[in-house]
């Protein structure tokens, strides 16, 4: 092989060697711009859900706050006193109860007229009752067992005489799984990402797989074998916001899967839930 054409077999390798490099370099920066859009979108889009369920928890807890100015009038046990609380779980509310409470801590009034063998039962064993006693400040609840059997959260507001007078309260309950499902089904549809939420101390409030709401993260035997799952967690229940990733069983608890997470906080008074937007990666 002559000089010349050594030469020209180093340069053809060294052309093709380079090319192969911006290739690879071109490839890499499309996959982390890729992979940065992705992000992005999955962060917008936790953002936006925040807002919505923000939105409706206000809505929600406000309704309860004009409630109790108008039992301020009429009392806490009354006709009209059943019209205020008929009104707050009416036609398309997300509540399915409501009921006035004496300063005793008994229940006076429940509507609707499903609710109303409840009427007189001593409610001061439930921890939002005892709250609401002695701070006489609005309560967001974590979720509790009602006394007809339903596990739900409550906003509580206190009432109070137009003299001023603590004259007991109004509590108004819902299921948070049908609450959130009803926000979060249409929004997810047609988009890459499932959507869970829970309590700080770790209970499922909603989840797509409805066997999940309700469970323990940090105690049920599901999650036991998925350590990064119940790393992660925990870090959800200190911090407000953050990103990470997971390895859990696929929707329909078919096959596992490494679950990019993005999670912030929606809440009232103090009580804070975690709402986490997933996106499943091969």
């Amino acid at each position: 092989m002559t000089r010349m054409t050594t030469y020209l077999s180093v340069l053809v390798a060294l052309i093709s060697l380079i090319a192969s490099s911006v290739s690879m370099a071109a490839d890499a920066n499309m996959n982390a711009t890729s992979d940065d859009a992705a992000a992005s979108a999955q962060e917008f889009f936790l953002l936006q859900l925040q807002a919505e369920i923000q939105g409706r928890l206000s809505d929600l807890d406000a309704s309860v706050e004009n409630a109790s100015l108008s039992l301020s009038a009429t009392g806490i046990d009354s006709e009209k006193a059943r019209d205020v609380l008929l009104n707050l779980t009416g036609t398309g509310s997300d509540f399915m109860e409501a009921v006035t409470i004496s300063p005793q801590g008994r229940m006076v009034l429940a509507e609707p007229a499903v609710f109303k063998s409840s009427e007189g039962a001593d409610l001061n064993r439930q921890d939002v009752v005892q709250q609401i006693e002695r701070t006489r400040s609005p309560v967001f609840s974590e979720v509790f067992g009602t006394v007809e059997g339903n596990d739900a959260v409550a906003m509580i507001y206190p009432v109070f005489s137009l003299a001023g007078n603590f004259t007991g309260a109004v509590s108004a309950t819902f299921k948070p799984g049908a609450f959130l499902g009803g926000i979060i089904a249409q929004k997810i549809n047609g988009t890459p990402y499932s959507v869970w939420l829970m309590q700080r101390d770790g209970r499922i409030l909603y989840d797509p797989d409805p066997s999940e709401i309700g469970r323990m993260l940090f105690e049920d035997p599901l999650y036991k074998d998925y350590p990064s799952l119940l790393e992660l967690g925990r870090t959800m229940a200190k911090e407000r916001a953050g990103m990470g990733s997971y390895y859990f069983l696929r929707e329909g608890l078919q096959g596992n899967a490494t679950k990019v997470t993005y999670w912030t906080t929606v809440g009232l008074h103090g009580n804070e839930w975690r709402l986490a937007v997933v996106r499943a990666v091969e």
